[in-house]
């Protein structure tokens, strides 16, 4: 049995992400499988909220929590930022390939992805058809 690996990948639907932590992620839904999630990023003084709109959503999974509690298999390796005053804290915006949550979910998902959206305070994962970023 050949089992697929798990991998985890810095997600970047905008092309000046700051190399810094999200604050929080606040959700709002409607009963149409759209999802609106918006973050928080602080640099320096000034601050920058990141709008995602999630289409399509198959799934949702919200922990209050800074943990990091996920659907991600433990042998994944979840980037860091890599450089800066929080160089060693996790990336904020992730996509997971392969990932064993989207294979377990019943019906057609062949062109879904697993979204993996983690802040100082709360861990997000939506499984979803698309998603489109902008600041606001």
């Amino acid at each position: 049995m050949n089992i697929v690996q798990e991998a985890v990948r810095r997600w970047e639907p905008v092309e000046d992400l700051p190399l810094a932590a999200c604050q929080v992620w606040r959700l709002q839904s409607d009963s149409y499988f759209e999802l609106a999630v918006e973050g928080d990023f602080f640099v320096g003084a000034s601050e920058r909220t990141l709008k995602i709109n999630f289409h399509g959503v198959l799934a949702l999974s919200a922990h209050d929590d800074m943990s990091g509690v996920t659907h991600v298999s433990a042998s994944s390796s979840i980037p860091l930022i890599g450089s800066g005053r929080q160089a060693s804290y996790r990336w904020p915006l992730l996509q997971v390939e392969n990932s064993h949550w989207l294979q377990s979910i019943p019906g057609p998902k062949d062109d879904c992805s697993h979204f993996l959206l983690l802040s100082l305070e709360c861990t997000v994962e939506v499984i979803a058809r698309e998603a489109t970023a902008a600041w606001i």
